[in-house]
């Protein structure tokens, strides 16, 4: 199943070779190792570059990487998390989440990172999907609590001394921070992608 919908992307966007695959929502109803396998394999002939993982709970990356190390395989390099300056609720279940949500990287998955010096966070939706600078876009309920008042009034302050929006002072934190985060942020328009093209002087 893995080899048949890493073949679909590959047709889907005309390429040979993906540089970056990633396992999403995990399946505990298949054995860890044949997932670790079946993407190795994809590494082993070519038509993929990195391995990645998304929206699963730290201790089961660490047990696919683990596998992974002990047969000698590639392992996932990648973590993709939503992550942002402002703190969400991790405590909310839902449909996918029972317990709470996976899909943040909380303190437990920085401290992974902190630990593993071979692993980059992407971070999605670094911007909330616009909350921070429109009026439209509400914050996610998860960011409904105490801290998000305190934590986005400094924020604003920031932005405010350095000259910029609230957004390039979210990607800028990101960027110039002691862990490795790619921010993953979309754009709509060209002034939107001008604004997260960070300049110099603020980079």
């Amino acid at each position: 199943m893995i080899q048949e919908a890493a073949e679909r992307s590959r047709e889907r966007l005309g390429v040979e070779r993906l540089d970056l695959l990633y396992a999403h929502i995990d399946d505990h109803t298949v054995p860890q190792r044949e997932t670790v396998e079946a993407f190795a394999e994809l590494v082993a002939e070519g038509t993929v570059g990195l391995l990645g993982v998304s929206n699963q709970a730290v201790w089961r990356v660490e047990r696919a990487r683990a596998l992974a190390a002990a047969a000698g395989l590639p392992g996932y390099e990648v973590l993709q998390y939503q992550h942002s300056h402002l703190r969400p609720r991790t405590d909310i279940p839902d449909g996918l989440f029972p317990d709470g949500s996976l899909g943040h990287a909380g303190p437990e998955l920085r401290g992974y990172l902190r630990a593993e010096p071979g692993l980059t966070l992407v971070a999605y939706s670094p911007l909330l999907k616009g909350a921070y600078v429109r009026t439209d876009r509400p914050l996610p309920p998860d960011y409904d609590h105490p801290g998000t008042p305190a934590r986005l009034a400094v924020l604003r302050e920031v932005a405010r001394e350095a000259g910029a929006s609230v957004n390039q002072v979210v990607l800028a934190w990101q960027l110039g921070g002691q862990l490795p985060i790619v921010p993953l942020a979309g754009a709509s328009s060209v002034a939107q992608l001008e604004e997260n093209w960070p300049p110099p002087t603020w980079s």
